[in-house]
């Protein structure tokens, strides 16, 4: 017995060796692969979703949750065998999202943005609102302005969407709404809008004021008899709003005298954007993008882009600028697109994007991404490296998708790696990962096609205008009362 005492202490010992290495291999994500009889190093998966309790199948079969981690408010899948893996992310109530993965040693596979659209999302109607045309949003995230055409009248309703209640703030009989696509501008505040619209063949623009529903023609305060086009309000000034004559840019305070002349600033202006206390302008002498204040216009332009475009100044251009590295060039008849990104590095990009075609264009909130999109397409193009997996180099464009019918209302969702579009009487969204395939998933459908797509995502809304003139919504995404279903 005591010749056996030693080999039963060297094999507890053996013993624990072995577990005590194999947890630590464990720990450290190695497997024993069976039917190479050797240990892999294993990687994993890990997934964000909204909504974010969810179920999760790898290679069909279903991940308990007391199997998921979480880590960097995601959810963590690992030791998963290095090679493809199928992932399905489901919810009850929801279309399903699935994709291939290719997971590799060592490595954490990210998805981060899994949106699960309702099966059935449930369209909500605003009671009392009819014969709407087109909805403008305030900076106020509670009020819409909403157009609609009366019979031989046109009005502007204030809509608080937080109590449901609107209020007539703008009437007038024999106009319309513009058909160039122009919009209702809220001023910064929100007391006051820039109505635009046609009457007898002309286009025509009114400052109103909410409050006492005080409508003063844009026309008289400038003092001009010329059409005028593209007021828009001084995002810092109150009550300054700037507007072009030809292409000479004037600046304006609604609250002056009969007698105060409105101010001229520049001449040859073929476009311009407002973008905090600066005004960025196309000159039409050399085809060049420039910088001045808007407090101070006197003072000497700054020079923004360093090349000239192919210009024609016989054209309407438009340009949307995220900051002074950053702007979009359109022309508006033909849809050529030019875009400027200056770098970083230092290193300047002034290129076309879009020979042709362009119907409009959007930064992303942070500005490394740039929506695009023709009758048909919708790309994006990558305004800095994007770090985030799916990695995405600065500099380069990628076609996100394009159908045979006409596509409108084209807009980035609030993560920025989705877009929402509608397809006749659909509005889809589409992922720009493309890992595998784009998960594309229809949110809702309308008897009639829809004529606006309007998010506003801080109310959990997307509001909808169909070519009947109905106003509706859907929330989306969908609230959630809870993290990862723990």
């Amino acid at each position: 017995m005591t010749h056996i005492r030693p080999f039963v202490f060297f094999a507890f010992v053996g013993l624990f060796f072995i577990t005590a290495f194999s947890v630590v291999f464990y720990a450290f994500g190695y497997r024993f692969n069976l039917e190479r009889g050797i240990f892999i190093y294993t990687g994993s998966i890990s997934i964000k979703s909204a909504p974010e309790t969810v179920d999760i199948r790898i290679d069909g079969k279903p991940i308990s949750q007391k199997n998921l981690g979480i880590l960097n408010n995601s959810i963590l899948i690992s030791g998963l065998a290095p090679g493809e893996h199928f992932i399905e992310v489901s919810a009850p109530g929801y279309l399903p999202w699935s994709k291939k993965a290719l997971v590799a040693s060592g490595l954490s596979t990210e998805f981060w943005n899994v949106l699960l659209a309702e099966e059935r999302a449930t369209l909500q109607d605003i009671p009392g609102v009819d014969s709407v045309k087109k909805t403008f949003p305030a900076p106020d995230q509670n009020l819409l302005a909403i157009a609609r055409q009366g019979d031989d009248e046109f009005i502007v309703d204030i809509l608080d969407t937080a109590t449901g209640k609107s209020e007539r703030v703008f009437s007038l009989p024999g106009a319309s709404l513009p058909l160039n696509g122009e919009n209702i501008e809220w001023s910064p505040d929100n007391r006051k809008l820039i109505v635009p619209f046609e009457q007898a063949g002309v286009r025509l623009y009114s400052i109103v004021t909410i409050t006492d529903k005080l409508v003063v023609p844009l026309e008289r305060l400038a003092h001009h008899e010329r059409e005028l086009h593209n007021p828009r309000w001084d995002s810092t000034t109150r009550d300054i709003v700037f507007y072009l004559d030809g292409t000479t840019l004037y600046r304006a305070d609604t609250e002056a005298s009969d007698d105060d002349r409105p101010l001229a600033i520049r001449e040859n202006v073929l476009a311009y954007d407002i973008s905090g206390n600066d005004i960025y302008y196309l000159s039409g002498d050399d085809g060049i993008v420039y910088r001045m204040s808007g407090n101070n216009p006197g003072a000497d332009p700054t020079q923004i882009t360093t090349t000239s475009i192919d210009l024609d100044s016989q054209v309407p251009h438009s340009i949307v600028v995220y900051d002074d590295a950053r702007l979009a060039i359109r022309e508006r008849e033909t849809g050529k697109l030019w875009i400027y990104n200056k770098l970083p590095s230092g290193e300047t990009i002034l290129r076309p994007l879009a020979a042709d075609g362009a119907r409009g264009v959007q930064f992303s909130n942070d500005g490394k991404k740039l929506l695009f999109f023709t009758d048909n397409e919708i790309s994006v193009y990558f305004v800095r490296d994007w770090e985030a997996q799916p990695m995405r180099e600065k500099n380069t464009a990628i076609q996100v998708a394009r159908f045979s019918s006409a596509i409108k209302n084209v807009q980035w969702t609030e993560d920025y790696e989705h877009i929402l579009f509608t397809l006749n009487g659909s509005a889809k969204i589409i992922e720009l990962d493309s890992r595998d395939r784009r998960n594309m998933a229809e949110i809702a459908t309308f008897p009639a096609p829809v004529s606006q797509a309007l998010s506003r995502f801080g109310e959990n809304r997307i509001y909808f205008v169909s070519e009947s003139g109905s106003l509706d919504y859907i929330l989306f995404p969908a609230s959630q009362t809870n993290i990862f279903g723990f």
